[in-house]
C-alpha cells in the first residue's frame, strides 16, 4: 500500500527486480482521486493505471505496488499479503506539495483534466493546505487510505476533530491488520523487511523531488509562514499518532517526537535549495 511520498517507488523497484514485469500490478485506484471521475482525458498509457474497483484488477499478479486503498487491496486479493511504509507526515506533506509543484504544464498534459487539482499547488503553501475541494489529497492522507472509504470521512472536507477519537482507533485497527508495516525513519527498516519476506533487497531513491521550475519558485522560509505551519499540522495530526504508534513499536529506546522535529527540520533543510532561485533547475532534492 503506496502511501504518496514515503519512498515508495524505490521499494517497488526493489521488490520488481528479478521479477517479470508482467507478474506486477501499478498504479492508482479511485482513494486519492475524492469526487474526480475526468478519467477520459487521460492520454492511454495513464488511463491504463487507474482501477475502477477491485473487479478490475488481474487475478493472476504476483506482486501488487500502488497508491491503493487497504480495502481495495484486500478486496481484489483476499490472500495477499500486504504491508505499507509510513513517514513523519509534516515531512511527508510538504514533500507532496513540493513533488506537484515541480509538475510544468507540459508535465501534466497526459493528466487532462486532473492537472488542475495539481496546479493548486502553485499557490501558497497556507492557501494550498486550506482547500477543502483537496482534502482528500492533502488531509491525514495515511488514516484515509487505510480506512477509505468511511461514513465520518469525506472527500471534499477536511476530517471534523470531533471524529478524531473514532477514527485513530478505527485506523489502528486496521494498522494491526497489516503483514508489515515500519517507519521509513527507522535505521533498520529495510533489514526488517528483509527479514520479514525472507531475501535481500537492492533500495535505491528513486523518484525524488527535483527542483522546482523557476517560474513556481519562493523562498522555502516565506512558505512556511506560522499560519502554514499550523495548517501541517492540523492536516497530519492523526497521521501523526499512526506514524508515532509505529515508531514506539520499532523504536522503543526512541522519543517519537524528537525524531519528528529532526525529520521535519532535515527536510526543510532538503527542500530550501529547491524553492532557491538561483540554484540549478534539476539540482536533486
Amino acid at each position: 500500500m503506496h502511501i504518496p511520498k514515503t519512498s515508495g517507488m524505490a521499494l517497488t523497484s526493489a521488490l520488481l527486480a528479478g521479477r517479470e514485469p508482467a507478474a506486477m500490478v501499478q498504479g492508482f485506484d479511485h482513494c486519492l482521486f475524492g469526487p474526480f471521475r475526468g478519467f477520459d482525458t487521460f492520454d492511454a498509457t495513464e488511463r491504463q493505471r487507474i482501477y475502477d474497483g477491485p473487479a478490475s484488477f488481474p487475478a493472476d499478479s504476483k506482486l501488487i505496488a500502488g497508491h491503493f486503498a487497504f480495502s481495495t487491496l484486500r478486496q481484489a486479493y483476499p490472500r495477499a499479503q500486504i504491508f505499507t511504509v509510513l513517514r513523519d507526515p509534516i515531512s511527508r506533506l510538504l514533500s507532496h506539495w513540493m513533488f506537484w509543484r515541480q509538475q510544468t504544464d507540459a508535465m501534466l498534459m497526459p493528466l487532462g483534466s486532473w492537472a488542475d487539482f495539481v496546479r493548486h499547488s502553485r499557490k501558497p503553501l497556507a492557501s494550498f493546505l486550506n482547500l477543502p475541494a483537496l482534502a482528500f489529497q492533502l488531509d491525514n492522507l495515511t488514516l484515509r487510505m487505510l480506512l477509505w472509504p468511511h461514513p465520518l470521512i469525506k472527500d471534499d472536507q477536511f476530517i471534523d476533530p470531533a471524529n478524531d477519537q473514532r477514527l485513530i482507533s478505527d485506523a489502528a485497527r486496521r494498522l494491526r491488520e497489516l503483514d508489515f508495516v515500519d517507519v521509513i525513519e527507522n535505521p533498520g527498516f529495510l533489514q526488517n523487511l528483509e527479514d520479514w519476506m525472507g531475501h535481500s533487497l537492492r533500495y535505491d531513491h528513486d523518484n525524488e523531488t527535483r527542483g522546482i521550475p523557476i517560474q513556481f519558485r519562493n523562498p522555502l522560509h516565506l512558505e512556511l509562514t506560522p499560519e502554514a505551519y499550523q495548517r501541517l499540522i492540523l492536516r497530519s495530526r492523526l497521521d501523526l499518532q499512526l506514524w508515532q504508534r509505529i515508531v514506539n513499536q520499532r523504536l522503543p529506546a526512541c522519543d517519537a517526537a524528537a525524531l519528528r522535529e529532526r525529520t521535519t527540520l532535515r527536510a526543510v533543510a532538503r527542500y530550501g535549495p529547491l524553492m532557491d532561485a538561483n540554484s540549478a533547475p534539476n539540482s536533486p532534492g
